[in-house]
């Protein structure tokens, strides 16, 4: 029995008994789903999938680069995929297919969404297909109900894998997210490794780079995955939206299996409840080689959080980074904080750990029974302290709103039995936001061991955007325990990357613009929250030191961060006279771009920072304008030519708004390379470029 529904846009319109030969079609801008009994195709302007439908799952049958026009699948997949975590023996009783837009959130961009529900004796096994306008993604998931303990959500003791190392003959059925077979011949494959823990990790990128021309076996762990053609630069790119191998409450061996051509992409990540659904997992197409692998994984990454200038934009502000804790965590404190916070152009105030009465366990008042879990067995754990703010926070805001501020909060949710108190945790910050405006919501504390934790922490997530119409976000600290990672929860707001302390001689300027440069190839830079410190701080800890903080201009620690979210880490009130000067100046020149740099897709320039580089950003903001920032690390090179990514031939304008350096015009070649001359070392300079009316070339 065949049934059919159709929904657009997100409404059921029918529902009708279809026959083998009848095709429908639901069109959303540039998407397009169609079907029939025996095939589904999903696609856009830019790719385009064609799946079989063989026992109510999708087996591969084609996959189309709408923009070179080629097919990227050498045959039809020998198994469905995705597919679940046991082998299919049942037959399918009934499909339906149901198509319609979605905002799973209400930042996301509007998707038009396909429903493969497929009804068996002992399941019932959903496919879901995704894919936004104008974007070169496709997404597929699995959810799986079961009606009897016959399927288990596990595979005993076995590596769930999805191929066996031999023929293709004897692929394994089960726990696919993707198998697709693809041309493995002059292509070189990119496996991404990215770490987060970075309270304890500081080399946050690794890729291992193989050549696949001679057909081999390979297993890897891993979210991002990278096939290129080495003649056309052209590729595909493997997302698996999940946490980092080691922080998913179930683990698999591998995330990829490649056996010549057949490409096996594993591990569900469902679990084993009687309802369970696996991680998205995304295919994407690109060309032009690593500046088009880079502007396409930015450009899906900004379709599950809409860019507002309005709630996007400020200078994050935080006391800790001085490492006095909760000390002065005061209203009085805060209040001259604001203030000189205003002159210098930073824009947020920030309710560090310690605004509430109970103490954490990193309180400088911790021996007073500081807690690190279960918050809720103290009543008024989560109430403003009356002793630090006798006022309470009406005073504080209403001075931070008067001079433009945003304002923040920092939380600690509750891990007892898997985060069962979300629902309380997120009453806490949804009242601050009614009452004070507070949208700015900074996640710590947050390890999950189970899959139930990790739906409860996503559920508090959605919930605070959702209730708040967007206008809230989660502050997501992927510093320490086991987090949701870059990839796991993409709408809910911007990524904390790390703390950084001269205090243990921890923080190095090129250090952290060396993970947010090798990071920016993969995870968008606006997406994350970067640190700049007081340089002038724990000198005596730095001794003949010719790259510590100190060394450097006193506005460069935030020049590092600005193609990123840049963030305050220190007191301002410790800052130094010059020092609050150089950051005000260069945030004066800075702010009025600041909104066009984010909007631009970001690449990585130069050589990979080392503290003895010629390094730097370029945001393309047109085919003939944009914004370029390059550091001169302790490098004896006065000049340095370097490669921008898409500048068409032709004479450009670079005016420096800040940093070291002049203005110039340059000439580009094909290949887009300028020549930027800086007279010093361990210095910035920062430019708008703009291609001159009647200057390109042919």
């Amino acid at each position: 029995m065949w049934w059919l529904s159709i929904a657009i846009p997100g409404i059921l319109l029918a529902q009708v008994k279809e026959d083998s030969s009848a095709e429908r079609t639901v069109l959303y801008e540039d998407c397009q789903a169609q079907w029939t009994k025996q095939h589904l195709t999903v696609g856009n302007t830019l790719l385009k999938r064609r799946w079989r439908i063989d026992n109510g799952l999708l087996v591969n049958t084609s996959l189309k680069d709408n923009v070179s026009g080629k097919e990227q699948l050498l045959a039809v997949s020998p198994q469905p995929s995705p597919a679940p975590e046991f082998d299919v023996r049942e037959t399918c009783r009934t499909t339906t297919i149901s198509v319609d837009t979605i905002r799973a959130v209400v930042v996301e961009t509007t998707a038009l969404r396909v429903v493969i529900r497929s009804e068996y004796d002992s399941y019932i096994l959903t496919t879901y297909c995704k894919i936004y306008p104008q974007t070169p993604a496709i997404s597929t998931w699995l959810r799986i109900e079961q009606k009897t303990k016959l399927a288990t959500g596990t595979v005993g003791g076995e590596r769930v894998t999805g191929i066996e190392a031999a023929r293709q003959s004897q692929t394994i059925k089960t726990d696919l997210t993707e198998l697709l077979l693809l041309n493995h011949v002059h292509r070189q494959l990119l496996a991404v490794t990215l770490m987060d823990h970075t309270d304890d990790k500081d080399n946050l990128v690794q890729v291992d780079t193989y050549l696949l021309t001679n057909p081999t076996s390979n297993a890897w762990a891993g979210n991002l995955f990278i096939l290129e053609d080495q003649f056309t630069k052209n590729g595909l790119i493997f997302l698996k939206e999940a946490p980092l191998p080691y922080a998913r409450p179930v683990k698999s061996s591998t995330d990829l299996r490649q056996n010549a051509t057949q490409f096996a992409f594993t591990g569900l990540g469902a679990g084993a409840d009687s309802v369970r659904e696996s991680y998205p997992f995304t295919v994407l197409l690109y060309q032009n080689g690593v500046a088009g692998r880079t502007a396409v994984l930015q450009q899906y990454q900004r379709r599950f959080r809409v860019y507002n200038a309005q709630r996007d934009e400020l200078i994050w502000h935080s006391i800790w980074g001085d490492r006095n804790r909760d000390g002065r965590m005061t209203e009085g404190f805060l209040s001259k904080e604001i203030a000189l916070n205003r002159q210098i152009g930073i824009d947020h105030l920030y309710f560090i750990d310690g605004w509430q009465k109970g103490p954490s366990s990193n309180s400088v008042n911790r021996e007073k029974g500081g807690l690190w879990y279960n918050q809720w067995s103290v009543a008024d754990y989560w109430e403003p302290n009356k002793e630090r703010f006798p006022n309470g926070f009406d005073a504080l805001v209403k001075q931070a709103k008067a001079n433009g501020f945003k304002v923040g909060m920092w939380y600690n949710p509750d891990k007892t039995n898997d985060y069962a108190n979300w629902l309380r945790d997120t009453d806490v910050l949804l009242n601050f936001h009614r009452r004070f405006g507070a949208n700015y919501f900074k996640y710590d504390g947050v390890e999950f061991t189970t899959k139930r934790g990790e739906a409860n922490l996503i559920r508090a997530m959605h919930r605070i955007v959702q209730e708040t119409n967007g206008q809230a976000g989660i502050e997501i600290d992927i510093t320490a325990g086991l987090r949701t990672g870059y990839f796991a929860a993409m709408a809910y707001g911007t990524l904390f990357l790390e703390n950084r302390y001269t205090d243990f001689r921890r923080y190095y300027p090129h250090t952290t613009l060396r993970n947010l440069w090798q990071l920016s190839q993969f995870v968008d830079p606006r997406r994350m929250r970067m640190e700049f410190l007081n340089p002038e701080r724990n000198q005596h800890l730095y001794p003949n030191d010719p790259l510590a903080p100190a060394r450097y201009p006193k506005d460069y620690g935030l020049a590092v961060t600005l193609f990123a979210k840049p963030m305050a880490w220190f007191e301002t009130s410790g800052l130094s006279d010059s020092t609050r000067k150089a950051m005000t100046a260069l945030l004066t020149a800075y702010k009025p771009h600041q909104s066009a740099i984010h909007q631009g897709t970001i690449f990585p320039i130069g050589d990979e920072p080392t503290g003895f580089s010629w390094t730097g950003f370029q945001s393309q903001t047109s085919e003939t304008e944009g914004y370029v920032i390059v550091y001169r690390e302790l490098n004896p090179d006065l000049s340095r030519p370097i490669r921008l990514y898409n500048l068409p031939t032709g004479t450009y304008r670079f005016e420096r708004l800040s940093g070291g350096g002049k203005s110039f015009q340059a000439t580009t070649n094909d290949r887009g390379t300028v020549t930027f001359s800086l007279p010093t070392t361990l210095n910035y300079g920062f430019f708008r470029y703009q291609r001159l009316a009647g200057k390109s070339r042919p």
